[in-house]
Parts: C-alpha cells; structure tokens; sequence
C-alpha cells in the first residue's frame, strides 16, 4: 500500500509539470504568433527561417494544448484508479512523445537547408519594397504592420528602400518606420542602428528556441518517468484488487 501511495503522488507530480509545462508551451505558441504573424502570413512558406517560425509556432499550440488535456487525464486516472484512463494517457504520451521525437528532425532538416533556400528569396524580398511598396496596397500593408510589430526598417535595413519607387515618388525620403522622429525622413535623419525585419523575426526565433528547446527537454523526462510509473501503477491496480 505504501509503494501504491507513493506511485499515485509520483503520477501527480509528473502531471503536475506536463501540465505547466503544456502551458508554457502554448503561451509561447500563442506569443509567436502575436510577433510574427504578419511577416509569416506574407513570406508564407517559401522562406525557410519563417516556415520553421510557422512550424514551430504551431507545433506548440498544439503539443501545448495536448499535454494540459494530458495532465489532467493522467491525475484523474490516478484519482479514480481507473486502468482505462491509465492506459489511454499512456497511449497518448508515448504518441506525443514519438510526435515530438519526428518534430525536432523535420526543424534539423529546415535548419540545414535554410542557407541555401535563403539566396533565393533575398532578392524577391527586396524586390517587393523596391518596387511594390506603396503601389500594391496588400503587400505595403503587410510590410507596414511587419515593421510595426518588429519595430524593424525593410528586410536587410533602410537601405532596400534606397532607388526604391516609394523614395523617388516621395521626393527622397524614407518610411515612418526607418527614422529617429517617427516621421517620414530623408537620409539625415534615418535611424541607422535599426535593424532590418529579418534580423529581427531570427533573434525571435533563436530567443523563444532556446526557451522551448529548454522547455521540451524537461517535458520530455517527466513524460518517460509519466510512462513508467503509470504502467507500474496500472498493474498494482490490479494487485490492489487482489488483496
């Protein structure tokens, strides 16, 4: 009975994290897709370091969302020492646990291509404030919310709109969003150290895939030790009964 005890507070301690840490998962989730939208919603999935965002972003809403369903289920199972409700959060973890171990492949594979697939969208990119920007409405509108929510200047830096249509339409000045007063500017008073939306969505990338990469790994041990004891807890159930 004692060793049943303790099982039953081990099942809930390591539901207690894959609960927290499902939470954790989609606040991150959630918090990328505030940042990022609107860059990823126009490069789509094209451009590799965006298309990792996208991926990444969903892949913690939804493996977030399951592991708060999970925690819950595996505590309720415990409570009613009901082998059922065992066997299904077992089930379902070592899914998620299998989902997540083919997740981190597929972002190795983005990551070792994105270098490559990168020259091929630089010049696009570009091309679209060159010669799009203020003359298409959808794309200066998606460029603009962008530089908005990153607090960025075009896709390298102010430069890309140098030549551009918008700067020789203007009269030589560049974007709101590329100067120190917030105001249109010509190049006196553009802000040099702003840096440009790719660098900006990259620092993103890397500062949430260190905190999700950190987050996943603890997740990861307590869903084999959830495994183990919930097995082991599964048939003491059984030998409960018996006695």
């Amino acid at each position: 009975m004692a060793l049943f005890a303790l099982l039953k507070i081990l099942i809930f301690l390591f539901n207690s994290v894959i609960f927290f840490g499902g939470l954790g998962l989609l606040g991150i989730g959630l918090c990328l897709k505030v940042d990022g939208g609107s860059f990823t919603d126009f490069l789509g999935a094209t451009v590799s370091p965006f298309t990792q965002l996208v991926v990444i972003r969903y892949l913690c809403i939804i493996i977030g969302s399951i592991l708060l369903f999970l925690g819950i289920l595996g505590c309720w199972g415990a409570i009613r020492e009901n082998k059922s409700l065992l066997l299904l959060f077992f089930v379902i973890i070592l899914i998620i646990f299998l989902v997540k171990m083919a997740s981190a492949m597929i972002i190795l594979v983005f990551s070792s291509i994105a270098n490559v697939l990168f020259v091929h969208i630089d010049s696009w990119a570009v091309g679209t404030l060159r010669e799009s920007y203020d003359k298409e409405e959808d794309i200066t509108k998606i460029w603009n919310t962008t530089m908005k929510e990153l607090h960025c200047c075009g896709f390298h830096n102010y430069t890309d709109f140098s030549g551009s249509r918008y700067q020789n339409q203007s009269g030589g000045y560049y974007p709101v969003f590329c100067c120190k007063e917030n105001l249109p500017c010509q190049e006196s008073g553009v802000a040099y150290d702003k840096k440009g939306c790719l660098d900006k969505l990259k620092e993103s990338l890397e500062k949430n895939g260190k905190l999700i990469g950190g987050v996943g790994l603890g997740i990861l041990v307590f869903e084999v030790a959830a495994m183990v004891v919930s097995m082991v807890l599964f048939f003491k159930i059984d030998d409960i009964s018996y006695d």
